[in-house]
Formats: C-alpha cells, structure tokens, sequence
C-alpha cells in the first residue's frame, strides 16, 4: 500500500468516526436520556419508592423475605440497595427517626442506625418503656 493510499484510507476512518460519534446535525436539544427536570429531594425521592408493609408481601426471592425484623421496606430490590436510597434513608433517619418511611429505612439500611440518629429509629419497642403491668413488683 503506497503512502498516499494509506493516508486516504486513514482520512476516511477518522470522518467515518468523527460522524458516528458527534453526528451530523446542529442540534441543541438534550438526548432524550437526560432528564431536564429539577432534582428530586429526598423526601420525593423515597415517596416514589413503593413500600411494602410486611415481609410476606415481597417477593419469594428477596433476601428480606426471610429475615423477621422486617416491618416495611420498599417493594423494588435494586431501588432499595442504591447508594440515593441509603443517602436519603440516612438523611430521613437523622431528621425524623419516627418518619414516614420509617420502617422502609431501617429495611434499606439493614437495621443498622445511621451515626447521629436517633438511637430507637428501628426498634419498634422501645422506647418510651411499657407501663409496669399490674401486680408486678418492682426491684431495685
């Protein structure tokens, strides 16, 4: 191959190229993948998450299924273990322990309590502590 014809040849490649990749046209609208809306709080964030109120209600596969200090959690597996999902149940657990997604949060974050919220955020029992039934005896 001559050097003219080999530089032809790698002309054509890099317009080919250049084509595929930029495109043709002057447009300047977004592709149709990014979104122009404004960013979700996290608080819309989590109320577009569907939750379920008991464990039974998730599927037969779902690793949370099987584990009983499930009170609620959100119905879609790969939503529930996003970092967006963990960020905002950490933020709502460290707002408000005592907050709508409340037990939704403690499912996505495994139960462990985020550092700086309030401690009680996943126990459901406790506290404030059950009055002392009657005819039990006190001990000191």
């Amino acid at each position: 191959m001559t050097p003219e014809i080999r530089r032809a040849a790698l002309r054509a490649a890099a317009k080919v190229a250049l084509v595929t990749a930029v495109g043709c046209g002057s447009s300047t609208a977004p592709p149709s993948n990014v979104s122009t809306a404004p960013p979700q709080t996290c608080t819309q964030y989590l109320d577009t998450l569907k939750q379920v109120q008991s464990r039974e209600e998730l599927p037969a596969d779902d690793p949370l299924r099987t584990k009983l200090a499930v009170y609620g959690a959100f119905a879609d597996r790969t939503a529930r273990e996003s970092a967006r999902t963990h960020e905002c149940c950490t933020e709502e657990m460290k707002g408000n322990a005592q907050g709508k997604h409340q037990w939704a949060c403690c499912s996505a974050l495994d139960n462990q309590v985020p550092e700086g919220a309030v401690a009680y955020g996943c126990t459901p029992w406790g506290p404030p502590c059950p009055p002392v039934m009657p005819g039990a005896r006190a001990t000191a």
